[in-house]
């Protein structure tokens, strides 16, 4: 493998970010094939939540964002010019048993590019055909955009196909490192803005956009890593 290759990814995220401070309302990309990269790769830590059995678990969990692209999934343009690209982040549990998804979506992305990876950071930046589904919230009321389908993820190489270039900077985390300008580099400034209603009431709160360190920070190992010691 290209040893320089862990230099120039750390190189490249840390490009500055732009937030994009607007309309918060979440419009879902459109379902059906197209053609993404891996632009944030983020390794959670461990978390608690509910299993087949209803008992719940401590997971190590994943979050992977692509960014879309192809005629049915151009970024919008705002009014100062500024590009926002359709983003679907995909979130799983860090496992790599044969029967874990993340270790079936690997596979597949590895392949993809000749199947000469060891870890999926550095798949970032590589081009892919994917498939965008649809899923509705617990609730029923929103859509959300996925790349799991009923059978699994159906992601492939973009072959010959020209993939548009990354807007968003290549951003990851992981939790074998200790890095401080890692863990500086996936903050993310600002608020998306409370949802009113007719007369003014509070439909949702704002919330906070840094969302990846607060993750992150709620892990139930997050005392044993390093930087926890250095960031408060």
């Amino acid at each position: 493998m290209d040893k320089d290759y862990w230099p120039r990814l750390h190189k490249l995220s840390h490009l500055p970010v732009t937030v994009y401070v607007g309309q918060s309302t979440y419009v879902p990309p459109g379902i059906g094939e197209a053609y993404a990269r891996l632009v944030g790769y983020f390794e959670l830590g461990k978390h608690e939540e509910e299993n087949m059995q209803q008992k719940m678990v401590l997971r190590d969990k994943v979050d992977l964002i692509f960014e879309l692209s192809g005629p049915n999934h151009q970024p919008r343009k705002m009014d100062d010019g500024t590009l926002i690209p359709h983003r679907v982040t995909v979130q799983e549990t860090l496992s790599f048993s044969d029967r874990a998804n993340f270790f079936k979506l690997f596979t597949m992305m590895n392949q993809a590019h000749g199947g000469q990876f060891t870890h999926m950071a550095q798949l970032l930046g590589k081009a892919f055909r994917v498939e965008v589904f649809h899923r509705k919230s617990a609730d029923g009321k929103k859509v959300y955009a996925n790349l799991k389908g009923p059978n699994g993820y159906s992601v492939g190489s973009a072959g010959r196909h020209n993939v548009d270039p990354p807007i968003t900077a290549l951003r990851y985390f992981i939790w074998a490192w200790s890095y401080s300008d890692m863990w500086e580099s996936i903050y993310i400034p600002g608020e998306y803005p409370a949802t009113l209603d007719d007369k003014g009431g509070v439909i949702s709160p704002a919330r906070s956009r840094n969302v990846l360190q607060e993750r992150i920070q709620a892990a139930v190992n997050w005392s044993e890593h390093p930087l926890s010691k250095l960031v408060r």
